[in-house]
């Protein structure tokens, strides 16, 4: 997959038991589908990276890093923004701390782009947002913004395990010694299992028909893994880790006080929406049936990660609720819009504030049916590229 600044490629070697995973779900239904970014999503498939010659390609490293020798570019890390400076309905800056310092930097225009979690606290902190819990935190109202921090909305991730009866996957080396020589072999070879993001397949489906497009996304996490992330015990396992797409849920998010070392509190809002948790139901089913195949039965233990057998509806909705987590890719608490309501506009300027934008994903009224980061780039493009049509216009 070539072409742009950010490098994206397929895994140069798949583990034996996320090979099993692609066999697996073709066996339940799926079809191989070798690009899911390609013409559809349906199907199961290696999973795509950002790396480029076997090193992770940020953000940072493809588009950050080729500017560093600009003149006008200034990069201040270990910062903790406090406050966008506001003089007569305009942005003229940003108040922030450095080594316990507070310091003021001044700008004819202010872009925001601290993501759905930190861009509507310092929004709140400035004195934008719902004017009611401002002032209840002592905080002077700049412009009265209600729908700051509303709208927040995330990709639940649902992990269903099971243990294996042989040593596959990554759970041994993952972990301790296994870990550090793996580790050295990167450095030395840029091999081995370092080498790879540890998911190297996944699948998209609807469980109501899997012939129709995809509600549910399912990544293949060849390790045991209690938060869908990190390994949990010695023993080889798989963790599925179902994620609802569209969800209708929406959570919120609000300012503990007005110390900006405090983090906000947030309602993510999971499965409060009846077609969420339904969907998720449909998903956890047909992950059984998954698990099922002759390709997993083969090296699966029967019991799932020792919980129950998640046989009926109330088995699932237990699990759902008892282990839910975040897929990491929260949106929406400063959506765009053309209603009063909308925190920015169509060209992602604050509304009631002057010579201030914001572009994250904070922005979005909706999150994108998959990973938000490479949607949250094309953004970011987007934005740089209305901006500098409203300076010339």
């Amino acid at each position: 997959m070539l072409g742009g600044p950010l490098s994206v490629t397929l895994p140069h070697g798949i583990n034996e038991l996320n090979l099993a995973c692609i066999r697996a779900f073709q066996e339940a239904g799926l079809p191989y589908n070798p690009d899911y970014n390609g013409l559809t999503q349906r199907g199961v498939s290696p999973v795509q990276t950002t790396i480029g010659g076997q090193k992770r390609c940020s953000s940072a490293v493809a588009f950050l890093h080729p500017a560093e020798e600009n003149e006008n570019l200034d990069v201040r890390t270990g910062c903790l923004v406090h406050r966008i400076l506001i003089e007569n309905g305009r942005a003229i800056g940003v108040e922030y701390s450095h080594h316990n310092e507070v310091r003021q930097v001044y700008a004819n225009e202010v872009i925001l782009c601290a993501g759905a979690i930190q861009s509507p606290k310092i929004l709140m902190l400035s004195g934008i947002g719902p004017a009611d819990a401002l002032h209840s935190l002592g905080i002077k109202v700049v412009h009265d913004a209600p729908d700051v921090g509303a709208n927040f909305h995330d990709h639940p991730l649902v992990p269903v395990s099971a243990h294996c009866t042989v040593n596959v996957g990554y759970q041994r080396d993952s972990q301790g010694l296994h870990a550090v020589a793996n580790g050295i072999r990167y450095l030395l070879t840029h091999d081995g299992p370092a080498s790879t993001n540890g998911i190297e397949s996944n699948c998209y489906f609807d469980p109501d028909d899997l012939e129709a497009e995809p509600t549910i996304q399912c990544f293949h996490l060849p390790i045991i893994s209690e938060n869908g992330l990190s390994p949990t015990g010695k023993q080889a396992g798989l963790t599925f880790e179902v994620v609802v797409l569209q969800p209708a849920s929406r959570g919120s998010l609000k300012l503990k006080d007005a110390n900006p070392e405090s983090f906000p509190l947030i309602d993510p809002g999971w499965f409060n929406d009846a077609e969420d948790l339904r969907r998720a139901i449909g998903a956890v089913r047909f992950i059984r049936k998954a698990m099922r195949s002759p390709s997993l039965s083969a090296i699966l233990e029967p019991n799932i990660a020792g919980e129950n057998q998640l046989e009926t509806d109330q088995d699932i909705v237990r699990h759902i609720k008892e282990k839910t987590t975040t897929m990491r890719h929260p949106v929406g608490s400063c959506r765009m819009g053309a209603d009063d309501r909308a925190v920015v506009d169509a060209h992602l300027r604050v509304k009631g504030i002057e010579g201030f934008r914001i572009i994250d994903a904070s922005i979005m009224p909706n999150i994108v049916s998959g990973n938000t980061n490479a949607p949250t780039i094309a953004l970011a493009d987007r934005g740089v590229d209305l901006f500098l049509a409203d300076r010339r216009a």
